[in-house]
């Protein structure tokens, strides 16, 4: 074959091997090209381009991601909706009843330490009024006088039926007996109970975390 010795010479069996290697490298060239042009041919036939193709797939998936997501959201609870068993009047009765009585029950004088409770009596159940006043009050020095100027009601996580709560924050001074005057945030959680057709304070938490 072309005058090349391969059993005597070996720079002719170097000539065959460079050969075949270039001849198979066409052939995969020759295929690929091949194969290639086919496949266009095919997506031209179905007005389709690979590109769109790509495009639509991610279409689907994010249109797919976000379908995902608003049923996630949707199927989320919100924990402090309270209209679930109350009334959208039942909530502002009870809101402003719960700022009502914390206003009066957050005030404090060392002189009269009775004073808050009975001004307080109003709003509350008769159970909670004797056990506060068997338990009585007491406040540290720096705070032996208490007076509101501001307050701010945030909701709560409440499954009850029964009991509407509220977070009732206060801000205010507070006066220690040798006069010094500091300011003050105090957060009351308060459960308001239906007596016989009046909401009244059924408990309170001071400064809990809810």
């Amino acid at each position: 074959m072309f005058g090349w010795d391969f059993q005597n010479s070996k720079s002719d069996r170097i000539k065959l091997f460079l050969f075949l290697l270039v001849l198979f490298l066409a052939v995969g060239f020759t295929m690929s090209t091949l194969l290639r042009s086919l496949n266009q041919e095919t997506a031209n036939a179905r007005g389709e381009n690979p590109t769109d193709l790509e495009k639509s797939s991610l279409t689907v998936d994010s249109s797919s991601q976000s379908n995902l997501n608003l049923s996630s959201s949707e199927d989320k609870v919100n924990e402090y909706d309270q209209t679930e068993h109350f009334s959208a009047e039942e909530l502002e009765a009870t809101k402003k009843i719960a700022v009502q009585f914390v206003t009066k029950f957050h005030t404090y004088d060392a002189d009269k330490p009775m004073d808050y409770l009975d001004k307080a009596k109003p709003y509350m159940t008769e159970a909670i009024y004797e056990k506060m006043k068997q338990n009585g009050r007491r406040e540290v020095l720096e705070r032996s006088y208490l007076t509101v100027k501001e307050t701010d009601v945030t909701p709560v996580v409440n499954k009850s039926s029964m009991i509407v709560r509220w977070n009732v924050i206060v801000r205010g001074e507070a006066k220690s007996v040798d006069g010094k005057v500091s300011k003050t945030e105090d957060w009351y959680l308060v459960g308001l109970r239906d007596v016989n057709g009046e909401w009244k304070v059924e408990d309170v938490r001071v400064n809990v975390p809810n």
